[in-house]
């Protein structure tokens, strides 16, 4: 698999699509996995379903089966998306998120969240394009996060996301210290526009377009903005996971684990600020 690969869209099934599939399969033939958190899935979950919440599953993922068809759920389809990159990333060898979540599996109306779309990394083969396309993304979320701390009404919603956007700027210039490590020359102002073209959209964590993130958060609840974020930093999580077993050496993958690390951070405190508006 080529890094590139760790970059690709999370497969998706329609409620339909597993509804027959359940119905066809026992339970031993596959993984079902409810990632939401656990007042959600005490209210109610899918028969069989095991439960990891997002900010478990990196370490918890031991417990299933990579050989098996897994399918992975939340409220809407938001949070399992992430969670099936995250799956797929480490191997596992099929795996889906089920679109629109319990919600929809209810007969309830849900909207996910914008599409992703990262076909623009397929530009990048070398470790100095994918730091710059991966710099894009840090100031793209850094963006959103930045909006939300000033719209959010919610004041512990809005500090968290204005000391988020914070971290994405030490985060960029982190990467622009690893980027001069592999160059062996300073950035200067070839950094990132120099090495991967800027797209021409702006993109964020998760392959999300800012545009369309910020008009999708307009009217939405506190709580669904939150499972939106709690995606993102997932999925930011689990890239620099992949960029530490993938590129560079000692120091560069000392550097990785710092700034997974506090990806994670930021992921516990969403769900942690997440469980208030369940």
């Amino acid at each position: 698999m080529s890094l590139l690969d760790f970059f690709r869209p999370t497969s998706t099934l329609s409620v339909q699509e597993v509804r027959a599939f359940l119905d066809e399969h026992s339970p031993e033939e596959y993984n079902l996995v409810d990632v939401r958190q656990a007042k959600e899935y005490e209210r109610g979950h899918l028969p069989g379903a095991k439960w990891i919440p997002m900010d478990e599953l990196e370490e918890r993922q031991r417990e299933l089966d990579p050989g098996k068809r897994t399918i992975t759920y939340c409220s809407a389809g938001v949070r399992s998306r992430a969670a099936a990159a995250v799956l797929a990333n480490a191997g596992f060898r099929e795996v889906y998120s089920m679109r629109g979540g319990i919600r929809e599996w209810e007969g309830l109306v849900a909207e996910g969240a914008p599409e992703s779309d990262l076909t623009w990394f397929d530009a990048a083969r070398s470790p100095e394009e994918y730091l710059a396309l991966a710099w894009y993304l840090e100031e793209g979320t850094r963006q959103f996060y930045a909006r939300l701390s000033e719209e959010l009404r919610d004041r512990e919603a809005s500090a968290l996301f204005r000391e988020l956007a914070v971290a994405e700027v030490r985060h960029k210039e982190t990467l622009v210290a690893l980027y001069e490590g592999f160059a062996g020359k300073p950035a200067g102002g070839g950094f990132p526009e120099g090495v991967a073209e800027r797209p021409t959209e702006q993109y964020m964590e998760g392959g999300m377009r800012v545009k369309e993130a910020l008009e999708w958060i307009r009217g939405r609840q506190v709580r669904d903005i939150l499972e939106l974020a709690i995606g993102l930093e997932a999925t930011a999580y689990d890239r620099y996971l992949i960029l530490r077993r993938e590129l560079g050496d000692e120091n560069s993958r000392r550097v990785f684990e710092i700034l997974s690390d506090e990806e994670r951070r930021h992921l516990q405190k969403l769900t942690r600020l997440f469980d208030h508006f369940i």
